[in-house]
């Protein structure tokens, strides 16, 4: 990673920041419809050395189920791991938080979520908390690709580090 994009801050988003990041995924073609104050709790945004949003990503908690959503980057960021840094921080998070797995939609990163570990289910698989929800209902079309990835606990011990019986 370039000393540039080290230098770039992940954080969780504010309330404050709501319009700059509709205007975001706006500009990228992705759903602002639902967009609203309490689903900023779930952001992750990546800022330039100036404070421009330069991507987003979050997680939006369904009852038991949780989706990954409104993952962005810049066109002139797209390809330098900005990206796969915000899905891994995600996916650390609904680890803490207790999920077993993610679900999402996508029209046009289903090569980079198959590289991540997604693989692709059907919508009726997914869980209701999840099916009911206004991106899948109304905001993605029906051709978006449904994906989902099973997550494994943060620290899942290998037989070599158990203990042996005696």
């Amino acid at each position: 990673m370039s000393s540039e994009h080290a230098a770039m801050q992940t954080r969780t988003a504010d309330a404050a920041e709501l319009s700059d990041i509709r205007t975001l995924l706006a500009a990228n073609g992705l759903p602002v419809e639902d967009l609203c104050t309490t689903l900023i709790e779930g952001f992750l945004i990546i800022q330039d050395a100036s404070g421009t949003i330069v991507a987003s990503g979050a997680l939006q908690h369904l009852g038991s189920s949780v989706l990954l959503r409104s993952l962005v980057v810049t066109p002139e960021l797209r390809g330098t791991g900005l990206a796969r840094r915000l899905v891994a921080r995600l996916e650390d998070d609904a680890r803490a938080l207790g999920y077993e797995e993610l679900w999402l939609l996508t029209t046009t990163a289903e090569g980079f979520f198959g590289a991540a570990g997604y693989e692709r289910a059907s919508r009726d698989d997914a869980p209701a908390d999840v099916r009911s929800c206004r991106q899948f209902a109304v905001l993605c079309p029906s051709t978006a690709i449904c994906m989902r990835k099973r997550l494994l606990p943060t620290h899942c011990p290998s037989a070599v580090e158990r203990p042996a019986s005696s």
